[in-house]
């Protein structure tokens, strides 16, 4: 149960690819993703932004071999972003992490109450953001 007074989950949208986030912060679209050993795992194919247009999770498709990208995204919460430069993110956590992570349905649609905590909980995150 979120503590009293505040929202327990976040209102959230798909960032349309010609809509971008609120000012000051990089689109991270097509930004390569490297887990927390170094490796290059993945893409970032979907940011989800507050009612702020703040990033709150990713859709990150994970790299099979030199160039293919699996269709199926796994939900990253913008927390776990260790570093981030122009074209790639490092993340916290493992390969392993993100590829157990929960993944979406619909990508097109915006997550929702369950996946948004299960997705934060995985990433040892609490269930409601601070």
């Amino acid at each position: 149960m979120p503590p009293k007074g505040r929202e327990s989950t976040l209102n959230l949208t798909r960032l349309a690819y010609d809509q971008r986030p609120r000012p000051h912060q990089r689109d991270h679209r097509q930004s390569e993703v490297f887990d927390s050993g170094g490796r290059l795992i993945g893409r970032v194919v979907t940011v989800y932004v507050d009612d702020d247009r703040n990033f709150r999770f990713l859709g990150v498709a994970m790299r099979r071999g030199s160039l293919v990208f699996l269709p199926k995204q796994h939900l990253v919460p913008v927390e776990v972003i260790a570093e981030e430069d122009p074209v790639s993110i490092i993340l916290t956590v493992d390969q392993q992490s993100v590829e157990s992570a929960p993944t979406l349905g619909d990508p097109r649609a915006a997550p929702d109450e369950g996946l948004q905590r299960a997705a934060r909980e995985h990433c040892g995150l609490p269930a409601f953001p601070l």
